[in-house]
């Protein structure tokens, strides 16, 4: 703790000069501030910075002791306070009492009373720091804890876990202000793991939290003064809104959706759709947002919930970047899909084998029309069609020689990755490459062309490792075959990845130059395909485990 200081106020000098040069107040751990003449004299002292003690006599010029108590206890309220006189007399010490004088000191007294007396001083300053310690670093964690508690309230709201009378009170004991009848909740979900913002670290899922966060605070600055809203964290992967929604029934109709009409800037689906504009123009997100129907009274905050995640799971079928309503979603009764029709898997496995991608595209294109046919079909028997789907043609394919796990590896699951798909679109393009890849294995199967696409890939890569944006694309494109399964064959076959093969070349032919030419690094760098020498010694310390300059060093 810091030093504790001490002020004396007397106007005899031999007590001034007494006190201040006879205790030892170093060895006390006290600092003397500063000896005053009078009261007005130490009121200035007081006024000049702080005090802990004041040690003062009664009788002062120009201002008593009693005045100076009281002043200082205005300016310092937590100040301890030793009267010292050479009255015995009661009325003094009541006096002293009514500023809360912690003692009240009898002329003449020695220096060892009068140092009991100012070490019990101290030892109640001390005190009260620790306990004024111990209280600002309780306050501190309490506000750190409070988006914490106030995020597990909301979402214990948003859950069903509280009555509507708790929920009031603890959304008021954390001074949360939702105080209407009325509630509608949003769930606003990015569309896909956006890059990182800028100076944020790159990699790990620190990206996708920060990016979060920002979404959370561009949509409480934007709700601020268009509508009272509570904006949280959500459960899974995006932000919560609950949304105050008097005089709203939350429904596109009354916005005009249907035949235009008046009070459209008044709607929540206007309002959740400028919403969705604006986060794309500030933070180049697009995000989709699910809305739960305008419920009475906090109870129905998760019922209301519970649509809106309904709501956003039907992005599935109206795509990405929506705004969507619950009552928007096209429940129906009229008969669903039906078993997949066996001329689409006939045509489709006939142009897997025969490499037609053209007529792989087309037959996918007319199963999922027919699934757009039935809008009305629950997203989980869509799912279940298309595994169904899967498993026939797949099965139809066995005939062939195709093993997902020979191209895949052992924990390739073509079933489970159609319960992630975000939208139909998705759904449709990874099918369309799952069975264009399947197209290039059989190709290869039946032709035994692997090792021979392979072999004309490395003499290209040793053709032409001089181009600076030599990639894996561009090898594949020009090889005619599909990235992905170019890739794991090149990789198969070579034992490495296409890039640390060009790296090697790279390498390799750096070493060559070293040895046989006087060319400067800087040169030869340039000469390999990179544009960057820094970068180019690291790699080839990395490959060789020396830097250019110490390996031509040890060639020569």
């Amino acid at each position: 703790m810091s030093t504790v200081k001490l002020l004396l106020a007397d106007d005899e000098r031999i007590i001034r000069d007494g006190i201040r040069s006879h205790m030892d107040w170093e060895r006390l751990g006290i600092e003397l501030v500063g000896a005053a003449e009078n009261g007005k004299e130490a009121l200035d002292m007081l006024k000049s910075g702080p005090v802990d003690i004041l040690l003062t006599d009664i009788h002062m010029p120009y201002m008593d002791g009693i005045q100076l108590c009281r002043e200082a206890r205005k300016l310092h309220p937590n100040i301890k306070i030793v009267v010292l006189s050479g009255y015995e007399e009661f009325e003094f010490a009541k006096q002293a009492l009514e500023f809360a004088a912690m003692k009240y000191m009898l002329k003449p007294f020695t220096s060892r009373e009068l140092e009991a007396v100012v070490l019990q001083a101290k030892q109640e300053v001390n005190g009260y720091r620790r306990a004024e310690s111990t209280l600002q670093l309780t306050m501190k964690r309490l506000q750190e804890s409070l988006p914490l508690l106030r995020e597990n309230v909301l979402t214990r709201l948003v859950e069903g876990r509280m009555g509507e009378r708790e929920a009031r009170q603890r959304l008021e004991s954390l001074e949360i202000g939702l105080s209407g009848d009325r509630f509608a909740v949003w769930i606003v979900e990015p569309e896909a793991d956006p890059a990182p913002p800028a100076g944020a670290p790159p990699g790990g899922s620190g990206a996708g939290e920060l990016h979060l966060l920002m979404l959370r605070d561009e949509i409480e600055a934007y709700m601020r003064n268009r509508k009272r809203a509570l904006v949280f964290g959500g459960l899974n992967a995006g932000v919560v809104c609950i949304v105050e929604a008097d005089g709203d029934d939350g429904s596109g109709r009354e916005c005009g959706i249907e035949g235009g009409g008046a009070g459209a800037g008044d709607s929540l689906f206007d309002l959740a759709d400028r919403l969705k504009a604006h986060v794309l123009d500030t933070l180049h997100l697009s995000v989709s947002i699910g809305l739960g129907g305008v419920k009475d009274g906090l109870e129905g905050v998760a019922e209301s919930y519970r649509e809106a995640a309904e709501a956003l799971e039907y992005r599935f079928l109206i795509g990405d970047a929506s705004v969507i309503p619950v009552d928007y979603i096209n429940f129906t009764s009229e008969p669903g899909l039906t078993a997949v029709p066996d001329k689409h898997i006939e045509r489709l496995t006939t142009a897997v084998r025969l490499g037609n991608k053209a007529g792989i595209r087309g037959e996918l294109d007319a199963v999922f029309a027919a699934v757009r046919a039935h809008p009305g079909t629950p997203i989980g028997d869509i799912k279940l069609y298309m595994k169904e789907f899967l498993a026939l043609s797949l099965r139809q394919l066995l005939q062939s020689g195709v093993r997902l796990k020979e191209m895949y590896g052992k924990e390739f699951d073509p079933y489970s990755a159609v319960d992630h798909y975000r939208t139909m679109d998705d759904m449709q393009r990874g099918i369309r490459t799952l069975f264009a890849e399947l197209a290039d294995f059989v190709r290869d199967k039946r032709g035994n062309k692997t090792r021979s696409v392979i072999r004309r890939a490395v003499e290209f890569i040793d053709a032409h490792y001089k181009i600076e944006d030599l990639s894996i694309n561009r090898l594949s494109e020009e090889l005619q075959m599909n990235t992905s399964y170019f890739s794991r064959l090149f990789k198969q076959e070579t034992g490495c990845t296409f890039t640390e093969y060009l790296a090697r070349t790279r390498v390799e032919k750096a070493k060559r130059l070293l040895r046989e030419t006087t060319m400067r690094v800087s040169e030869i760098t340039f000469e390999v395909g990179l544009k960057d020498p820094f970068y180019f010694s690291t790699l080839f310390k990395k490959v060789t485990g020396q830097n250019p300059t110490e390996y031509r060093e040890r060639a020569e």
